[in-house]
């Protein structure tokens, strides 16, 4: 088995020489069998090893057990080895969500983390073939479109499954040839949880009576599948890249003309795409969130709202789709020194200069000129607020901020985005729009204040 894990690494590149591995271990024979075989690829491939063990919090004497042995076996393999305890219960309680889901989020969280605190390339999990083929008839029985017949990925990001192309039946072989001893979790031949039907009653009696090879058929199918599957992603990918924009707020704007011309299949993997990045999560959206946002894409509606606090409305000839959070912040401004408005991802840049007696103006610039000596400081740049006033330049009275915007046809769903400059007597620049009549500079001008937005190099669209 080792030369076939060896294959798989190779030809899937899951691993270069002198890369740090964190493996994450239970003591079962699937996460022994990754640990020990890494262990034998350790000097050859110069590799870094670090073991970590996640107690859930739910077997209390079994996990003890389980501790007991990791810690031996690490050591015997000469790997270091943390160990994480987290009450999973009554995390799944304050999350609102299933023992199961909140485990595995557990999981990938602190393996996510472990990672960085060792600096770990890798972060290698035990799934094997039979797992693959539970996901797969999991998600067929369940609904899924074509992406969830891929089954469970090799590799994405950090994370890599060096055992998905061997059976159980091989781990547990090798286990024995090797002598390597491991812990077997009751659990898992419970019948509580739906994978656990699926694996130890659905698939024997599938096996038994309808098809003996039905695992090499659902592998099969998942091969194809990602095969068809990586080809219409960068059809779609390509599309995307034609039709998003993103704010700097993070709100997405998608241009509903040439959206419109797309084929369904087409549009509807964009939008799906669109949900997934705006919750900020790996987890594909059900049909009925993006049937609904097609819906009102195409002609229908003027907004709806979705799940995980997500907004989409119409505004003129875009869709945009954002977070239902509105952005607030309050920043200090020094000059001299550049100041992050990370919740825009807007850098304000601002010096002191001497005033020449020249000026070009320019009406919704993003730098700005503004006379020194009248600015009472200190500065603080932040988001609007409501009831916000100031004199815009040339006008003898001041203004509602949100009257103004409202006249210059910015619309609402833009706002929070909008950054105001203030010294201690309120609004000396909207941003992007107009400076307030007090700190022009004038004829009395000896030195200036200059104030620059800056937005980042805009970042390359992920593949769909």
């Amino acid at each position: 088995m080792l030369n076939k894990v060896k294959t798989t690494i190779a030809e899937h590149e899951l691993l270069e020489p002198g890369d740090s591995v964190l493996v994450a271990l239970s003591g079962g024979p699937d996460s022994v069998a990754l640990l020990h075989l890494l262990s034998r690829l350790k000097r050859s491939m110069k590799l870094s090893l670090h073991a970590a063990y996640v107690n859930h919090g739910i077997r209390v004497k079994a996990a003890a057990q389980e501790e007991k042995f990791c810690r031996h076996l690490c050591d015997k393999l000469k790997v270091e080895l943390t160990m994480v305890r987290e009450d999973v219960p009554s995390l799944a309680k304050r999350v609102k969500k299933s023992v199961e889901e909140a485990g595995r989020d557990l999981r990938y969280r602190v393996f996510a983390q472990l990672a960085d605190q060792h600096n770990c390339k890798r972060i290698a999990l035990g799934h094997h073939a039979d797992d693959n083929v539970e996901t797969i008839l999991f998600r067929v029985l369940r609904g899924t479109g074509k992406r969830g017949l891929t089954g469970i990925p090799i590799k994405r990001g950090m994370v890599i499954r060096p055992l998905l192309t061997v059976s159980k039946a091989d781990i547990l072989a090798y286990l024995k040839k090797q002598r390597v001893a491991f812990c077997i979790d009751q659990s898992n031949a419970a019948l509580d949880y739906s994978r656990n039907f699926i694996r130890n009653q659905l698939l024997p009696q599938v096996r038994e009576r309808l098809n003996p090879s039905v695992d090499r058929a659902l592998l099969n199918l998942a091969e194809t599948s990602l095969e068809e599957e990586r080809y219409l992603a960068a059809q779609a990918s390509s599309r995307l890249k034609n039709v998003r924009r993103k704010t700097v707020g993070g709100k997405i704007e998608l241009d509903l003309v040439k959206l419109r011309t797309y084929d369904v299949w087409l549009r509807r993997r964009v939008l799906r795409h669109c949900i997934a990045e705006c919750l900020r999560t790996n987890t594909q959206p059900d049909k009925t969130q993006v049937d609904r946002l097609d819906t009102l894409a195409v002609d229908k509606g003027k907004a709806i709202s979705l799940r995980g606090r997500l907004q989409a409305e119409i505004v003129a000839r875009k869709l945009v789709l954002y977070r239902r959070e509105r952005i607030r912040f309050s920043v200090r401004l020094k000059p001299g020194v550049d100041c992050l408005l990370d919740r825009l991802l807007l850098t304000v840049r601002c010096l002191r200069q001497r005033y020449t007696g020249q000026l070009d103006r320019k009406r919704r610039s993003r730098t700005v000129v503004l006379d020194l000596a009248k600015l009472e400081m200190p500065l603080t740049v932040r988001s609007i607020r409501s009831g916000d006033r100031f004199r815009p330049l040339g006008l003898k009275g001041s203004r509602k901020v949100g009257d103004y915007l409202t006249d210059r046809k910015v619309p609402p769903v833009y706002r929070d985005e909008i950054p105001v400059v203030c010294d201690s007597d309120g609004i000396v620049w909207l941003v992007g729009f107009e400076i307030a009549d007090r700190v022009k500079v004038d004829s009395s001008t000896k030195e200036v204040l200059k104030i620059e937005i800056v937005r980042p190099r805009k970042k390359a669209v992920a593949a769909v």
